[in-house]
C-alpha cells in the first residue's frame, strides 16, 4: 500500500520555497543589470566608433543612415538576446534548487528532492524518507547565502565599466558640447554639418558644394587652408570625371599669409562634370562638384548707322565683321543678343592703342529675364574698339569677349585722273587745252575748276559739268573739257601752269576736302615757234621711217644672197625685220596723228596740212602695218617653214612692200629739203633765245620798278 508524502510528521517546506523565491528575484535582477550594462557598453562603443569614423572620413548621409540603422538593429538584437529572451525563460523551483545544490553540494540532493516531493511529483515515495530528506534540507538552509549563488564581482565590474563608459560620454557632452552636438546632428538627424577641426578648408567659388564653370574652359581650383595650429604643408585632391577617381597633390599658391595657405590645381578644357574631395591636415571637403554648363555666347549682333546730314541722312545696315567701316560723322546703334538669359552685360568703347575704356551701355537684370543689350555712338569721329561682355544667371562670363572695330571712314578727297590731250610742252596764245579723264568722289562732288597760273597771276575757270552731288564726272575724248587761252590774253614768252582742283561736299569739321590733279607746265610760244617744233618732230619721224625701210631692204638683199639662201635662214631674218617695220609704222602713224591734233588744238591746222598728215601719211602707214606688213609677216613664216618653195615669192612680196613704203616716204619728203629743215631748226633755236632774253629783260625791269617805287 502506498503512503502519501504529506505525512503529518513531514516538516513544512515553505522556508525552502521562500529561499528559492529569493534566488528567483535575485536572478532576474542579475539578468536586468547584466543586460542593461551590456546595452550601455555596446551603445557607448557604437557612439565612440561612429564618432571616430565619422570624424575621420565624414561619409555621406546615406552611409551614416546605414550605419545608424545597423547600430540600432544590433542594440535591439542585444536586448532581445540578453534580456528579453532570458526573462522569458521560466525559473522553476526545481531549476533553482538544482542551481543552489550546485553551489552547496552538502545538500546532497535533499533540496531538489524536498521541492519535488512538496510539489507532489512523487506520490509513491517513502514517507519516512521524505521526512528525513526535508529535515535535512531545512537543516542545511541556514548555510545558504543567496548572494553567493551569483558572480556579483563580474557583474559589478561590468556595471562599473558601463557607468564609466556612460560617464565618459557625459563628460564629453559637458567638456566638448560642440562635438556631441555635431555627432547628434550628423548621426541622428543626418545633417551635413561638418566636424569642428583644427584645420579649416574653403574652396573658392563654390556655393552649396557646387560651382558652375564654362564648358571647354580651363578651371583653376583654389582652396585656402586656415588652422589654429601649424598649417598643412600639402593638400590632396581626389577628382572623378567620366572615368575613375584620380588622386593628386595640389600645388601651393604663394606663401603662407595671415589668411592661411592657398593650394591650387588647374583642370584644362573641362567638358564634363567633376566630383571633388579635398584633404589637408585633419580637414576634409567632400562632395564638391564642378558643374559644366555652356557659357553665354553672342547669338546676334545688329549694327545700324545713320549718315551725316550732308550725305543725305538715312539709316543703313552693315554686316558684322572684325572691322566695321562706317562713314565718319555717322550715328551708330549696336544691338547684341546672347544665347542665355543675362544677369549683366556691358558694352565698352576705347580708342585703338588706349588702355582705358568707356562703358557706353550697361545691363543689370536681377531677374535674369533679359537676353540683349543696346548701345549707341552719337557721332563716330574716330575709330573705336567695341568690346561686349555677358554675365549669365549662373555667374559665367563669355569666355572670349566679343570685340570688333568701328572704323570711321573719313570722307576722302576727290580723285582726279586727267590728262591734257593733244598738247605737248608748248602752246600758242590762242591754243585750246582739251582735258580728258575722270573726276570722282566717294560721296559726291561739290565743284571743280581749272586753275591757270602765270607767275603770281592765277585765274580759275569752273568745270560746269561737275554738278553738286555727282559721284563721278567723265570727260571723254569726244567731249573733253576745253579751256581756251585766247580770252585770257597770255602773251608769248610766258610760262603757264594748268591745274584742275576739285572739292567734295563734306560738312564735318574742317570743311570740304580739296584735291588737285597733276600740274601741267606749258611754255606759251608764237605760232611760228610751235610750227618749227612740230616740223622738227616730223623730220625725226621721217628719219625713223627711213631707217625701217633700210632695215627691211637689207633683209631683202639677204634673201637673194646665195650663202644665206643655202643656209635657209633668210626667212627668219626677213620676219624679224618685218616685225620691226610693223611696230615702227604704227608708232609713226600715231605720232603724225598727235602732230595733227596738236596743230588743231593750237589753231594752226589748215585743210592742206590736215589732208597731208592724215590722208597721205597716217592712214597709209596704218594700212601698211595692218595689211601689207601683216601679209609679209605671214609669207616670212611660210618661207621659214619651207625655204626652197617660197624664196622667189617672198622676194616679190618684200619688193612690193618696199615700194609701198617708199611711196609714203615721198609724201613725207614734200615738206622740205634737209637744208630747209636745218635752217628751220636754227630759226627755232633763235626764237627760243629771243624769248629767254626778253623774259630776263622784263624780270629785271620789274625788279627795278619795284625798288624805285615808294
Amino acid at each position: 500500500m502506498a503512503h502519501s508524502p504529506h505525512h503529518a510528521d513531514v516538516p513544512d517546506p515553505a522556508p525552502l520555497r521562500r529561499l528559492l523565491a529569493t534566488v528567483r528575484r535575485r536572478a532576474r535582477l542579475w539578468i536586468w543589470i547584466e543586460a542593461l550594462t551590456q546595452f550601455v557598453l555596446a551603445a557607448v562603443g557604437l557612439f565612440w566608433t561612429t564618432l571616430l569614423l565619422d570624424r575621420l572620413i565624414e561619409p555621406p548621409p546615406w552611409i551614416r543612415a546605414a550605419a545608424l540603422a545597423t547600430a540600432a538593429l544590433g542594440l535591439a538584437a542585444l536586448l532581445a538576446t540578453s534580456l528579453l529572451r532570458r526573462l522569458m525563460v521560466p525559473l522553476s523551483d526545481e531549476a533553482l534548487a538544482l542551481a543552489v545544490e550546485r553551489t552547496y553540494p552538502q545538500f546532497g540532493d535533499s533540496l531538489l528532492t524536498s521541492i519535488t516531493l512538496a510539489a507532489g511529483a512523487a506520490d509513491d515515495a517513502d514517507p519516512d524518507l521524505a521526512v528525513r530528506t526535508t529535515a535535512t534540507a531545512l537543516a542545511r538552509l541556514r548555510e545558504v547565502r543567496p548572494r553567493s549563488l551569483f558572480r556579483w564581482r563580474r557583474l559589478s565590474l561590468l556595471a562599473t565599466a558601463a557607468l564609466l563608459a556612460a560617464a565618459g560620454v557625459g563628460a564629453l557632452a559637458v567638456l566638448r558640447p560642440g562635438l556631441t552636438t555635431t555627432w547628434v546632428r550628423r548621426m541622428v538627424f543626418l545633417l551635413p554639418d561638418p566636424w569642428p577641426r583644427r584645420v579649416t578648408l574653403e574652396a573658392q567659388g563654390f556655393s552649396d558644394g557646387q560651382r558652375k564653370v564654362a564648358r571647354g574652359s580651363d578651371v583653376e581650383l583654389i582652396v585656402r587652408a586656415r588652422s589654429s595650429g601649424p598649417l598643412p604643408e600639402t593638400a590632396e585632391l581626389r577628382s572623378r570625371g567620366p572615368a575613375e577617381w584620380r588622386t593628386l597633390r595640389m600645388g601651393t599658391r604663394g606663401g603662407t599669409t595671415a589668411g592661411g595657405q592657398a593650394f591650387g590645381h588647374v583642370f584644362e578644357a573641362v567638358t564634363e562634370d567633376i566630383r571633388l574631395d579635398i584633404r589637408a591636415g585633419d580637414a576634409r571637403l567632400r562632395d564638391l562638384v564642378l558643374h559644366v554648363v555652356d557659357a553665354p555666347a553672342l547669338e546676334t549682333v545688329d549694327i545700324r548707322y545713320r549718315l551725316p546730314d550732308y550725305l543725305g541722312g538715312g539709316e543703313r545696315d552693315v554686316s558684322a565683321s572684325r572691322i566695321v567701316q562706317v562713314p565718319r560723322g555717322s550715328r551708330v546703334d549696336i544691338a547684341c543678343s546672347a544665347t542665355k538669359p543675362l544677369a549683366g552685360a556691358t558694352i565698352e568703347a576705347r580708342s585703338p592703342g588706349a588702355a582705358a575704356a568707356t562703358v557706353i551701355a550697361e545691363l543689370t537684370d536681377a531677374t535674369g529675364a533679359a537676353r540683349s543689350i543696346n548701345a549707341g555712338v552719337p557721332t563716330l569721329d574716330h575709330d573705336l574698339v567695341i568690346t561686349v561682355r555677358f554675365t549669365d544667371t549662373d555667374g559665367l562670363d563669355n569666355r572670349v569677349p566679343i570685340g570688333f572695330t568701328l572704323s570711321a571712314v573719313a570722307d576722302a578727297a576727290p580723285r582726279l585722273t586727267l590728262r591734257l590731250a593733244g598738247i605737248s610742252g608748248a602752246v600758242t596764245p590762242r591754243a585750246l587745252l582739251p582735258i580728258e579723264g575722270t573726276i570722282t568722289d566717294d560721296h559726291g562732288l561739290g565743284s571743280a575748276e581749272v586753275r591757270l597760273a602765270v607767275g603770281a597771276d592765277v585765274r580759275t575757270l569752273p568745270i560746269t559739268r561737275v554738278r553738286d552731288g555727282q559721284p563721278e564726272v567723265i570727260l571723254p575724248p569726244e567731249a573733253a573739257e576745253v579751256v581756251a587761252l585766247e580770252p585770257l590774253g597770255i602773251a608769248a614768252g610766258k610760262r603757264l601752269d594748268v591745274t584742275v582742283v576739285a572739292r567734295d561736299r563734306c560738312g564735318l569739321e574742317g570743311g570740304p576736302n580739296v584735291a588737285s590733279g597733276d600740274t601741267w607746265t606749258l611754255d606759251v610760244v608764237t605760232p611760228e615757234a610751235l610750227q618749227a617744233m612740230l616740223e622738227a618732230r616730223e623730220v625725226l619721224l621721217r628719219r625713223r621711217y627711213q631707217a625701217a625701210i633700210d632695215d627691211l631692204a637689207q633683209s631683202r638683199e639677204r634673201l637673194v644672197a646665195p650663202a644665206d639662201a643655202a643656209r635657209g635662214g633668210a626667212g627668219d631674218g626677213c620676219g624679224e625685220a618685218t616685225s620691226r617695220a610693223t611696230g615702227e609704222s604704227r608708232e609713226i602713224a600715231a605720232a603724225f596723228r598727235a602732230i595733227h591734233r596738236e596743230l588743231a588744238n593750237n589753231q594752226l591746222l589748215g585743210a592742206d596740212v590736215e589732208t597731208r598728215l592724215l590722208a597721205q601719211i597716217a592712214a597709209p602707214l596704218e594700212a601698211l602695218a595692218e595689211e601689207d606688213l601683216a601679209g609679209l609677216a605671214r609669207a616670212c613664216r611660210a618661207a621659214a617653214a619651207d625655204p626652197a618653195a617660197g624664196g622667189a615669192v617672198l622676194t616679190r612680196r618684200v619688193d612690193a612692200v618696199l615700194a609701198r613704203m617708199r611711196a609714203i616716204l615721198e609724201r613725207m619728203l614734200e615738206l622740205e629739203s634737209l637744208n630747209e629743215v636745218i635752217e628751220r631748226l636754227r630759226g627755232v633755236i633763235r626764237v627760243q633765245e629771243e624769248i629767254r632774253s626778253d623774259t630776263l629783260d622784263r624780270q629785271k625791269r620789274r625788279g627795278r620798278e619795284a625798288l624805285e617805287s615808294p
